[in-house]
């Protein structure tokens, strides 16, 4: 199974196989975007790791007699991931918004700083979201957003559309719509000209 973001030559037997076992525990349409390891040594008789799917970050805990422990953070809940590097290794750290902290040690240093891009790409993405969701809770709060009329009275006097694109603009400029709702107001009100 090929991991997105991995080059194909660094997919070891041990990378393969961890994909193998985390695949197992994967939503359907979850996918592994990335894996880094620990720094083998000679005494090591196991190796943890960061795996970074779409969905979540899942610390793959191994132990003896092939028992593994799985750590879970859902990017939703993930407030901060972070990496720590040192002279031969990093620390992945991560912190959720209920105070939940865990962290990884040891990781190579290459493996770990691809794994710090995916995990900044997806923290990004799931602020947006969240932006978005507190956006969408604070206009449903207020009761909706009208344009025109007052709300559930029929306009007597048709707006002019270049009032409609002003308040839907000077709306967009408060943050009280998204860029997507903008375009389709816009799109609409030009439409009824």
């Amino acid at each position: 199974m090929p991991i997105r973001n991995v080059d194909p030559s660094q997919e070891t037997e041990a990378v393969q196989h961890i994909a193998e076992e985390v695949t197992k525990i994967l939503t359907p349409n979850e996918e592994i975007l990335y894996i880094a390891m620990q720094n083998a040594t000679a005494l090591s008789v196991r190796q943890d790791c960061v795996v970074a799917t779409n969905n979540r970050v899942i610390l793959y805990r191994p132990d003896v007699l092939g028992r593994v422990a799985f750590d879970n953070f859902l990017w939703q809940d993930v407030k901060n991931a972070e990496i720590h590097q040192g002279v031969f290794s990093s620390e992945f750290q991560i912190e959720t918004v209920d105070e939940r902290h865990d962290a990884i040690g040891n990781l190579d240093k290459e493996q770990a700083q691809r794994l710090y891009g995916v995990c900044q790409q997806l923290d990004q993405e799931w602020r947006e979201k969240r932006r978005v969701r507190e956006m969408e809770q604070d206009r449903a709060r207020s009761g909706g957003v009208f344009l025109g009329a007052t709300a559930g009275a029929p306009s007597a006097v048709a707006e002019d559309p270049v009032e409609k694109l002003a308040k839907a603009k000077a709306m967009l400029d408060q943050s009280l719509i998204s860029e997507i709702e903008y375009e389709t107001l816009k799109a609409k009100i030009l439409a009824a000209m």
